[in-house]
């Protein structure tokens, strides 16, 4: 009797590889040769799976975002909508193991984006998901009356995406100065300026 596949779990155990010879060598150390190392199978295998480095690189990418996305604070966890908020941009910026990790096959994307434009495209959407998200998180707290920002919902989202884009940055290269504790403080004193006086912090 064949022996009976699970394709997925297969793919997850070398998206899992993939993390761990990125963590171990960095992102452009992670070749399919690499990660079949890790693994323990043969790049043949790798190749059924995924068409080249790039895909294989953006499903451990996708997969770690998923585990990203289930630390952010619920409703029930987290009534309020500000803390919400700041939660899941915190779950973006490299502030422990894990998320260090992602930030660093993000950014390992972004140098190979210029040459590629179908890949361009793709993390370009994935960006969108995560920007539907926080403008969602936002708008949520201009309706409990906790956040007004002077240009809407929008424009306030994008400004903080961009805002969160470049923390990640500062805090990619330079990690003894932007600490976890050092890049929640400078969030919430961004948002800040965009409460109501009746809820603004002294």
């Amino acid at each position: 009797m064949p022996k009976i596949v699970d394709h997925e779990a297969r793919k997850v155990e070398l998206a899992q590889a993939v993390w761990t010879v990125v963590a171990r060598d960095g992102v452009e150390g992670a070749s399919v040769r690499a990660v079949a190392a890790e693994a323990g199978w043969t790049r043949g295998v790798i190749a059924h799976y995924f068409k080249d480095h790039d895909d294989l690189l953006l499903f451990a990418y996708r997969l770690a975002l998923q585990r990203e996305s289930e630390l952010i604070p619920t409703p029930e966890e987290q009534p309020d909508p500000v803390e919400r908020l700041i939660g899941t941009l915190l779950r973006t910026l490299p502030v422990d193991a894990p998320s260090d990790l992602d930030f660093k096959i993000w950014l390992g994307f972004l140098g190979r984006i210029a040459d590629n434009a179908e890949l361009a495209q793709v993390i370009l959407r994935e960006h969108h998901g995560y920007f539907a998200v926080v403008r969602d998180l936002v708008a949520d707290c201009h309706a409990a009356g906790l956040l007004d920002p002077p240009d809407g919902v929008q424009e306030a989202s994008e400004v903080i995406r961009i805002f969160v884009d470049g923390l990640g940055i500062a805090g990619a290269l330079d990690p003894g100065k932007y600490t976890r504790k050092r890049m929640e403080l400078m969030i919430r004193r961004f948002l800040d300026a965009w409460r109501p006086r009746t809820h603004a912090k002294d």
